[in-house]
């Protein structure tokens, strides 16, 4: 009997720990415009239709443009990104962001005046 109660309690501690690293490392997405980029605190800040949030961005992170890799510095006001972060400790900090630009119409030219 008392095995089974140690085999019990060492399986609820077990999975008590790994539902507590899983809800830590969970991974969200969102996707808005960029409001401001701060490379002084490594930052950006995104107005989504939830309102406006700000994203740490650490040395490890991937940001992406045209599937080429950029700096933060290289981001810009009013650009389109979609973000991948977790949230630690009340702080959002990125892993990935992709930058989505639009894609330009060009004028087709018929010849004609």
């Amino acid at each position: 009997m008392r095995k089974v109660s140690i085999t019990a309690l060492i399986f609820c501690l077990v999975l008590g720990t790994g539902v507590a690293a899983m809800a830590k490392g969970t991974t969200h997405t969102a996707s808005g415009t960029v409001t401001a980029v701060n490379t002084a605190d490594n930052s950006l800040s995104v107005k989504e239709k939830a309102g406006e949030e700000t994203f740490q961005v650490g040395t490890g992170a991937k940001l992406e443009e045209h599937g080429k890799t950029i700096a933060l510095a290289d981001l810009k006001s009013g650009e389109k990104v979609t973000i991948w972060y977790t949230t630690n400790a009340g702080k959002n900090e990125a892993s990935r962001v992709i930058v989505h630009s639009m894609k330009e119409n060009p004028v087709k030219s018929s010849g004609r005046r």
